[in-house]
Order: C-alpha cells, then structure tokens, then sequence
C-alpha cells in the first residue's frame, strides 16, 4: 500500500506571495484573507508542480508529507 501524500500550507507562515497559485493552479487557491489554501490530496500527476510550487515559496510554508493512515496535516 502506498501512502497518500497530504498537503498543508501553514496560515502562520503564508504572506500570500502567492507564487505557488502561478506554478500550481490546479492546486492552490488564496482565502478572502490572502492566505494560500490548498487541496489536500493533490493528484499523483500534479506532484511535480507541486514540489516547484513548495520550492518557489518564499517563507516555506507549504508542506507535502507521506500519510499513511490518512490523518489531517497538523
């Protein structure tokens, strides 16, 4: 079994440069707050442009992590 991979983008840390919705835009969206958000579980396919999208982040706030039991980014 393969683990899931879950994506977070942490609203402490987003400045909403929002450089990742011009890599990713299939993926990432801003709040009403110019937050970045995400989708959770990005598809297989788009995991490229979302590991530029995590490069491209200037404060580093955008997380991809294996879950293997499916639970919620913290």
């Amino acid at each position: 079994m393969t683990a899931r991979k879950r994506l977070w983008v942490d609203p402490r840390l987003c400045e909403g440069h929002a450089l990742c919705l011009d890599t990713a835009p299939e993926v990432f969206g801003l709040s009403g707050d110019d937050v970045a958000e995400c989708v959770a579980e990005p598809a297989e396919e788009l995991l490229a442009q979302v590991s530029a999208a995590i490069d491209a982040c200037p404060r580093g706030a955008i997380s991809l992590t294996d879950d293997p039991k499916g639970q919620p980014a913290p």
